[in-house]
C-alpha cells in the first residue's frame, strides 16, 4: 500500500463584493452564528439581496433569515411575553417556586457524570470546538499571511477581551454574561465560590443542579480572565443552566436577557446561601448567625459593605434573605412606596427590595422620564371588593365594590451598588393576541445622578417637581401657541401661517406677463381685466406691503416662541442640576442592544472599560473596540436612516412613529455601577487551586490545537514539493509498485520499532520551530537512531546462529549481517517511514512521512537528475536497493516456510511438512548461490538435516505400515510414533499408501540429489530400508512394484512453487521451531 499524494482540486468560492466587504465565506459563518440555518439558504438568502453590482448588506440577508425562521413561533412566543415580560416584579422571577420545583425534580441525578462535568480536569468545551479547529486544519495555510489569520482565529491579541461562541441562539445569554463579567465586583463572587465534591450529595435535586451551575460558571470566567483563546464556549454552562430553569440552549429560543438576568442572579444568590447552609450544618452553633459570619468573611475579602439595616414603621414585604449574602450586598436596593387616597384621610407606606427598574417606554423620552413614571407620583384607579381581594376596576358601580382612587409616590431608600435598567420595548395587544416592539427613540447617559429619587431629599425634590410641573405646564401652553401657526388652521385644512404668507406675496408680486398660473385664471375680455384692479400698482404696492408686515411679524413671534421654550426646557433640563443633588453619581457599565422584532432578532452588547477607557462591542464571538458615538447611534432606536436624528423628536412623542417590523436597533438593558464605589472594579482574584488545574488543562488543549495549524502549514508546503517529484516519476515513466507492496510487508511488521524512532524525533520539530529544516533534522535524528539501535555484527549474528536468528527482528540486522551500504541502509528507513500506517497519527507523523516519501522519491530520479556520474554497466544504487529488498522478503518466507514445515513434521502431516522443507531448501539455495553470501538465507545445514530428519521419519512409517500386515508378534515395530499401535492395512489401503509415495514423496526424495553428501548418504539409507522390504515375502503388489524401480531411477529435475505462508511474530515462532526439532 503506498502513501496518499494525491490533492484535491481546491474549489474557489465565487467571489462576491460587498458593503461591508467581507468575504462570502466570512459572512456565511458570522450568519451561521446567529441565525443557525444551513449554507444553502444563506447562499439563496445573498442572492435574493444582490443588486445589479453584486452588492448586498448582509443585515437585509438577516433580516430575511431570521424572519422566515421565527415566524412560526409567533403564538407561542406572544403568550410568553405577555406572562413574562411585563407582569414582572422588582426581583422576582416570572416562574413561581411551585413551577420551579415541578421543573428540578424532574432532573436525574448521576454522581459520577456531575463529578466529569464540574471537578477534575475537564475542558469548558465541546466537540464544537474541535470541529472548528479542525475545520480550520484542514483549510489551506501554505500562505503565510493566511496562516496567520487561522492563529489569530484561535488566539486573542493582548489586552483584547474573548468572544463568546453562540451554540444556537444564545446571544442574549452572551450578552448578559458578558456585561457581568466585565464587571470585576460581580466576577469576584462568581470566581470565590467554592464547591466540594463531599457537598454535592447533601443536595436535594434543586439545590444540587443550582450549585453546579454556579460552579460551571466559574470555570467559564476563569476562561474568559485568564484564557488565551479568542472565543469560548459556553456550552458545558449552558447545559448546567437547563437543569436549574427553564432556559433550554439546544431548543435554539430567542430568550429575553431581563428575564434571563433576573433568574441568573437568583440562583447565584440562592447558591452562596445553600453553600453556608452546608457549612454551618457541620457545626453545632445557630444556623442564622452563623450564615451571616461565614458569608461575612467573604465580604471581607471581596470590600463589600454589609446592608444597613434600615428600621423605621414602613411594612417589610418579600422573601427574608441573609444580609450578608455577596449578591444581596451589591444588587440590592430598598424602595419605599408610600399610599394615601385622593382624600387623604389613609396613607400607608411599604418598604421593598429591588434590582432592577422596568421602564415603559409608550410615556418616556428619556432615562429621568422613564424614573420619574416609576418611582415618582401616579394615580391608581383600584376596586375593593367585600372580602378586601384588590383587582384593576372595571369602569362599573357592581354591587359590593368599592372604587378607591390613591396616590402614589415611591422613594429610593437605599440605591444598590449595581442597577439594572430594563427598557420595556414590547407591549402585547389583548385584541390580537400579539406582541409588538416598541420602537421610539430613548435617550440615556453615560453619567447620572439618582439624588433626585431618595427618600432622604425627598422635601427638596417635591418642591423641584411643583416647580417643574408649572413649567411643564407653561411649555405645553407655549408649544400649543406655536403650533397654532405652524398649523393654522382655515376651513378645515391645515397650514404654516408664514409659509401661507410668504406664498401670497410671491404670487401678488410675480410677473404676470410670463406666469403661466395666471394666464389660465386671467379674465377672457380686456374690459373685465381692466375693472379689476390687479392692475393698479397703488394697490399692489398696499397689498405687497401688508404681507411683508404680517410676515415679518408671524415670523418673529415664532422666533420668539421657539426662544421662550428652549428656555424652558432648559429649566426643565436642569431644574435638578444642583451640586447638593450629585452625590450619588452612576456611570453607564453596559449597553445590551436588541435588533429585530418581538418576537425574533439578535442581542448584542456594548461594555465599558475603566482600565483601557474605551467601548468594546461584544457579538457573540467578535469583539472590536468602538466609540460612544456608535454605541448611542445603535441604542436610542427610531429610524434606522439615522438614529440620531430622532433626537430632534424627543420633546414631541407625536413625530415618532412605531415600526415594529424593522428591524431597529435599540437598547433594551442597561447596567450602571456607583461612581465611587472602587471596590466594584477591584481585580485580585484568588483562583483557587482547581481552578489553575482547569486553565492548565485548558492551554495545554489550546496549544495542541495551535500546534496542529503550524504543524500543517509546513506539512502543505511539503505536500506541494512531493507532488512535483510524483510528476517528474511519471514523466519519466517511473513505477515503484513492486518495492512498495514488499516494503508494506515490512513496515507491518516493524511498526513498533518504527513508530518509536519517529516519536523519538518529536522535539526536533518543536512549536517554536516548525519549518523545512527541523523537518530535515528531525528526519536525519530518527534514522540514525534506528541505525544507533541496530549496530550488531556478521560474526555476532552468525555465532548465534542457527539456534537464534536475530536478522528477521530488522531489516537492518539483516543489513548488518550481509554488510549493506550505509547508504542503502537510510534508504530501507525511508521506505519503513513512508510506508508505515499509524492510526489516529499526530501530524508530525505526517510531516516525517511525507519528508521520507521525497527523499526516497530523489532517490529514484538521482540518474535523471544527474546523467552521467555513473559509469557504464554499472547498477543504479535503487537496483541494488531493489534486490536487497527482494532478498530479505525471501529469507522472511524462507524462516516462515521452516516453521510451517516443523509444525506439520511434529503432527506427523509429512507430505504437507516435506512440501514446505523443499520449498524453503529451493529458495534457501538459490537466494544464498550469489557470490556465495550464505548470510542472505537462513542457516542451510540447519535447514537441510531437519528435511533429512522429515524425509526419514516419513519413510521409517511408511515402512511399518508395509510390515505390520505380516507380522504375526507384537513387537516394538507395531507401534507409530505416537506410540498408537498401528492397524492391519487392507489392499485398498496399501495401494493408495503406494500411490502417496510415487507420487509425494519421490519427488521430495530426489531433491537429495546435487546437495550435500549427508543428502547423498540418505539417498542410499532409504533404498536400503526398501531393499529389506523385499526380503519380508510380502505379497505381490503391482504398485508396490511400479514403486521400488522408480525409487531406483535417476532423478528428474522438480521444481517447487512458492506457498502461501504466515510471516507474522517470526522470531518467536522461529524459536519454538527450533524447540520442537529437538524433540522429535
Amino acid at each position: 500500500m503506498t502513501l496518499d499524494t494525491s490533492t484535491s482540486a481546491n474549489k474557489s468560492s465565487p467571489q462576491s463584493v460587498n458593503v461591508i466587504k467581507k468575504s462570502r465565506t466570512e459572512v456565511i459563518k458570522t450568519i451561521q452564528e446567529i441565525a443557525k440555518v444551513d449554507e444553502a439558504t444563506i447562499n439563496q438568502a445573498i442572492e435574493a439581496c444582490q443588486d445589479n453590482e453584486g452588492r448586498y448588506s448582509m443585515d437585509t440577508v438577516l433580516n430575511i433569515l431570521m424572519d422566515e425562521k421565527y415566524s412560526f413561533e409567533q403564538k407561542n412566543r406572544d403568550n410568553k411575553a405577555d406572562s413574562g415580560r411585563f407582569s414582572r416584579q422588582y426581583g422576582v422571577s416570572p416562574t413561581s417556586n411551585e413551577d420551579s420545583n415541578k421543573n428540578f425534580s424532574k432532573k436525574n441525578y448521576q454522581l459520577n457524570k456531575i463529578n466529569e462535568s464540574s471537578f477534575g480536569t475537564g475542558n469548558n468545551m465541546d466537540d464544537e470546538d474541535d470541529d472548528e479547529y479542525d475545520q480550520m486544519a484542514n483549510s489551506d495555510t501554505r500562505d503565510h499571511h493566511k496562516f496567520k489569520n487561522l492563529e489569530s482565529e484561535l488566539i486573542r491579541e493582548e489586552g483584547k477581551p474573548c468572544g463568546l461562541r453562540n451554540v444556537g441562539n444564545t446571544c442574549w445569554f452572551n450578552s448578559i454574561i458578558q456585561s457581568l463579567f466585565h464587571l470585576p465586583g460581580f466576577r469576584q463572587i462568581i470566581l470565590s465560590f467554592r464547591l466540594s465534591e463531599n457537598d454535592i450529595p447533601k443536595l436535594d435535586d434543586r439545590d444540587r443542579n443550582m450549585v453546579l451551575f454556579v460552579a460551571e460558571l466559574r470555570k467559564l470566567f476563569a476562561q474568559m480572565l485568564k484564557s488565551k483563546r479568542r472565543v469560548i464556549n459556553p456550552n458545558p454552562t449552558l447545559k448546567c443552566l437547563k437543569n436549574c430553569s427553564k432556559f433550554d440552549s439546544e431548543m435554539s429560543n430567542q430568550e429575553d436577557v431581563s428575564e434571563f438576568m433576573t433568574i441568573l442572579v437568583n440562583i447565584i444568590e440562592e447558591s452562596f446561601e445553600k453553600l453556608s447552609n452546608l457549612k454551618l450544618s457541620q457545626t453545632e452553633e445557630t444556623p442564622i448567625i452563623e450564615t451571616e459570619n461565614l458569608v461575612s468573611k467573604l465580604n471581607e475579602q471581596l470590600n463589600i459593605k454589609p446592608v444597613v439595616d434600615f428600621r423605621s414603621e414602613t411594612k417589610n414585604i418579600g422573601p427574608k434573605k441573609s444580609k450578608n449574602n455577596p449578591i444581596v450586598n451589591l444588587l440590592d436596593g430598598e424602595i419605599i412606596v408610600k399610599r394615601k387616597d385622593s382624600e387623604g384621610n389613609s396613607e400607608s407606606s411599604i418598604s421593598d427590595i429591588f434590582r432592577e427598574v422596568n421602564i415603559q417606554m409608550l410615556n418616556s423620552r428619556n432615562l429621568h422620564a422613564g424614573l420619574e413614571l416609576e418611582w415618582g407620583e401616579t394615580l391608581i384607579d383600584k376596586q375593593i371588593t367585600d372580602n378586601n381581594n384588590v383587582s384593576s376596576y372595571s369602569g362599573k358601580n357592581e354591587p359590593g365594590v368599592n372604587r378607591s382612587i390613591y396616590q402614589q409616590e415611591s422613594w429610593v431608600k437605599k440605591l444598590p451598588r449595581v442597577l439594572f435598567i430594563c427598557l420595556n420595548r414590547y407591549k402585547f395587544v389583548q385584541a390580537t393576541q400579539s406582541s409588538s416592539k416598541i420602537l421610539e427613540p430613548f435617550e440615556f447617559y453615560q453619567q447620572v445622578y439618582l439624588d433626585r429619587y431618595l427618600d432622604e431629599n425627598k422635601q427638596i425634590i417635591i418642591q423641584k417637581r411643583k416647580e417643574v410641573k408649572i413649567l411643564r405646564e407653561e411649555l405645553k401652553n407655549l408649544e400649543n401657541k406655536l403650533d397654532s401657526i405652524k398649523k393654522y388652521r382655515q376651513s378645515g385644512n391645515t397650514m404654516a401661517l408664514d409659509e401661507a404668507l410668504k406664498c401670497v406675496l410671491n404670487f401678488v408680486t410675480a410677473d404676470f406677463a410670463h406666469d403661466e398660473v395666471f394666464q389660465q385664471i386671467k379674465p377672457v375680455s380686456e374690459s373685465a381685466l381692466s375693472e379689476t384692479t390687479l392692475n393698479d400698482s397703488s394697490s399692489i404696492k398696499t397689498v405687497e406691503k401688508c404681507l411683508t408686515n404680517w410676515i415679518n411679524r408671524t415670523e418673529q413671534k415664532i422666533n420668539e416662541l421657539n426662544e421662550a421654550i428652549i428656555k424652558i426646557k432648559h429649566k426643565i433640563d436642569t431644574a435638578f442640576d444642583e451640586n447638593y443633588l450629585k452625590k450619588y453619581k452612576y456611570n453607564l457599565h453596559s449597553v445590551c442592544i436588541h435588533e429585530g422584532t418581538s418576537i425574533s432578532g439578535h442581542f448584542w452588547t456594548y461594555i465599558w472599560s475603566p482600565k483601557q477607557r474605551k467601548w468594546f462591542k461584544y457579538n457573540d464571538t467578535e469583539v472590536c473596540e468602538t466609540t460612544w458615538e456608535d454605541v448611542y447611534a445603535n441604542s436610542i432606536g427610531g429610524s434606522s436612516q439615522n438614529n440620531l436624528n430622532q433626537l430632534n423628536d424627543l420633546n414631541d412623542l407625536s413625530k415618532t412613529k412605531t415600526r415594529s417590523t424593522d428591524r431597529i436597533p435599540s437598547a433594551y438593558f442597561l447596567i450602571y455601577t456607583r461612581a465611587d464605589d472602587l471596590a466594584l472594579y477591584n481585580e485580585n482574584v484568588d483562583l483557587g487551586s482547581d481552578i489553575e488545574e482547569f486553565l492548565k488543562n485548558d492551554r495545554i488543549l489550546l496549544d495542541n490545537k495551535l500546534n496542529k495549524l503550524k504543524y500543517k502549514r509546513v506539512l502543505e508546503d511539503l505536500m506541494e514539493t512531493l507532488n512535483k517529484t510524483n510528476e517528474l516519476m511519471v514523466q519519466n515513466k517511473l513505477s515503484n509498485e513492486q518495492n512498495n507492496q514488499t516494503c508494506l510487508e515490512h513496515a507491518k511488521a516493524f511498526h513498533d520499532s518504527t513508530l518509536e524512532a519517529l516519536m523519538a524525533s518529536y522535539d526536533k520539530i518543536s512549536v517554536d520551530v516548525v519549518d523545512h529544516p527541523a523537518a530535515e533534522e528531525a528526519l536525519k535524528f530518527a534514522i540514525d537512531y534506528e541505525l544507533k539501535k541496530y549496530t550488531q555484527s556478521k560474526s555476532e549474528i552468525e555465532e548465534k546462529l542457527p539456534e537464534t536468528d536475530i536478522r528477521m527482528n530488522h531489516i537492518l540486522i539483516y543489513a548488518n549481517a550481509n554488510i549493506v551500504s550505509n547508504e542503502l541502509k537510510q534508504i530501507a528507513l525511508l521506505d519503513l517511514f513512508r510506508m508505515q500506517i499509524f492510526q489516529d497519527s499526530d501530524i508530525r507523523l505526517k510531516i516525517l512521512q511525507t519528508l521520507a516519501q521525497i527523499k526516497y522519491n530523489e532517490y529514484i530520479l538521482k540518474p535523471f537528475n544527474t546523467p552521467g556520474q555513473a559509469s557504464p554497466g554499472s547498477i543504479p544504487l535503487m537496483k541494488h536497493y531493489e534486490n536487497f529488498l527482494n532478498d530479505y522478503r525471501d529469507y522472511r518466507s524462507i524462516i516462515a516456510a521452516f516453521i510451517n514445515a516443523v509444525n506439520f513434521m511434529e503432527s506427523q502431516r509429512f507430505e504437507d511438512a516435506a512440501q514446505f522443507f523443499c520449498v524453503a531448501c529451493e529458495y534457501n539455495e538459490r537466494i544464498i548461490s550469489t557470490l556465495d553470501l550464505k548470510m542472505k538465507g537462513m542457516h542451510h545445514e540447519f535447514l537441510l538435516a531437519n528435511r533429512r530428519k522429515c524425509l526419514k521419519i516419513w519413510n521409517q512409517s511408511t515402512i511399518r505400515k508395509f510390515t505390520i500386515k505380516n507380522s504375526r508378534t507384537s513387537d516394538s515395530n507395531n507401534f507409530d510414533q505416537t506410540g498408537a499401535r498401528l492397524q492391519q492395512l487392507n489392499q485398498q489401503d496399501l495401494n493408495s499408501l503406494i500411490e502417496i509415495m510415487i507420487n509425494k514423496f519421490l519427488p521430495c526424495f530426489f531433491r537429495l540429489y546435487n546437495s550435500t553428501e549427508e543428502d547423498k548418504a540418505m539417498i542410499d539409507e532409504i533404498r536400503q530400508d526398501w531393499l529389506n522390504v523385499l526380503d519380508s515375502n510380502l505379497p505381490g503388489i503391482q504398485l508396490f512394484h511400479d514403486f521400488m524401480a522408480k525409487l531406483f531411477e535417476e532423478p528428474v529435475s522438480s521444481h517447487y512453487h512458492s506457498l502461501n505462508v504466515n510471516k507474522s511474530n517470526l522470531q518467536n515462532r522461529y524459536q519454538e521451531a527450533v524447540q520442537l526439532t529437538r524433540n522429535i
